[in-house]
């Protein structure tokens, strides 16, 4: 067996779920799927029902870049009553897409010919594959300093080295796979940066947690305030809020200044054209009669935080076991995953499944835990094995 096909997500997944179909019992803690302690998806009624009472009218080919009503209802969804300031200052440019994923798949490819893309070096591993498949160049910074923060200097050092335009993609909050979280004045220091190099550097917010973290409402606070020369860009997942893994729904959002015209919507509309032909209908249709509903939107609102609130408590009760174990780990804040430093990880992976966990890995000397698809029961057996 390889060591792809031994390390592979959907691999150690796959093991753990037989394991469990056998009877035996197993802590499956590799899933970036939310699960309930009784072992479903994690998914909202008063969203659901929408996509399920509607479900026939919306068989047909949506639009390339989503219905007005897709478009308008998912900017209200994300900056609710900060909208009107918003679209007073800023231009917008919105593209639906299949996921957080896709819509970093056609900011990527929109920007390949003349820009590399910057990372930190703990990531998520399939930005490497959506660089190769959208032939853009990337390039990594080194993500925390000694002393556990977000590393300025290094980020700084990278971009004097690199003689082109830049994209710099910043997964947070909830970062995947750390569950790191920057501050306000990380933001600040982040936009401040940006600035002084004029028009070099377009940032991507990465934001397909967003909606899992109490950081949420300063967030948005920052991208309203922001001021940068270049357009500010936003991937969003509907997939992950509201657990529609296989519907595939999200966006790719710009912001630019006023003084700027949408030159951005002609390329997403060929993109989309020249792959999936258009967006899901049947995911932003339902989406969009949700969106409308501001009772049922306060409600799932209130439930996901119920959620995150479960996703903090089952980070900080690892955390407590991890350091009784005396494991070391990356800052955790908050999301679906916390990362553990492990010298020879894979070694450790495989004496670990011997005990029936199964965790992921993250690169050579981390291992990746889901804490969204842990439940309660696991922290004992954790603990006893760990």
């Amino acid at each position: 067996m390889s060591d792809f096909n031994e390390f592979d997500i959907l691999s150690v997944s796959e093991r753990a779920k037989r394991k469990i179909e056998k009877g035996e019992y197993a802590v499956n803690g590799s899933s970036g799927t939310l699960y309930y302690e009784n072992g479903e998806i994690v998914s909202y009624s008063e969203a659901n029902r929408y996509l399920i009472e509607n479900f026939s009218k919306f068989l047909s080919y949506s639009s390339q870049l989503g219905s007005k009503e897709y478009r308008e209802g998912y900017l209200n969804w994300l900056f609710e009553d900060k909208l009107p300031l918003l679209k007073e200052r800023k231009n917008i440019a919105f593209c639906a897409s299949s996921g957080g994923t896709e819509a970093l798949f056609i900011a990527f490819k929109t920007l390949a010919k003349d820009h590399v893309c910057l990372f930190p070096s703990i990531r998520w591993v399939n930005y490497d594959t959506i660089c190769e498949e959208t032939n853009i160049e990337f390039e990594l910074f080194n993500f925390f300093n000694k002393d556990f923060e977000f590393d300025f200097n290094s980020l700084e050092e990278k971009i004097n080295s690199i003689n082109s335009k830049i994209l710099l993609v910043i997964n947070d909050p909830c970062h995947n796979p750390t569950g790191f979280n920057f501050k306000s004045d990380d933001y600040d220091k982040l936009f401040s940066l940006i600035n002084k190099y004029d028009k070099k550097i377009t940032l991507l917010l990465d934001l397909a947690y967003l909606d899992y973290s109490f950081s949420r409402n300063m967030i948005i606070e920052k991208i309203i305030n922001s001021n940068f020369k270049n357009p500010l860009y936003l991937a969003v997942s509907a997939s992950k809020s509201f657990g529609y893994y296989g519907l595939r729904m999200g966006a790719l959002i710009n912001i630019f200044p006023k003084e700027e015209k949408d030159i951005y919507s002609s390329s997403y509309k060929k993109i989309i054209r020249g792959t999936i032909s258009s967006t899901n209908h049947l995911a932003s249709g339902g989406l969009s009669l949700f969106f409308n509903n501001k009772n049922d939107v306060l409600k799932v609102k209130e439930e996901i935080i119920s959620q995150t609130d479960r996703l903090v408590h089952l980070g900080n009760e690892v955390k407590k076991i991890l350091d009784e174990k005396g494991i070391k780990y990356y800052p955790y804040d908050s999301g679906f995953y916390i990362t553990v430093i492990k010298n020879n990880a894979k070694e450790y992976l495989r004496y670990l499944e011997s005990k029936n966990i199964f965790f992921t890995l993250n690169d050579e000397n981390s291992i990746r835990i889901a804490l969204s698809s842990l439940k309660e029961k696991d922290l004992a057996y954790i603990k006893e094995n760990l």
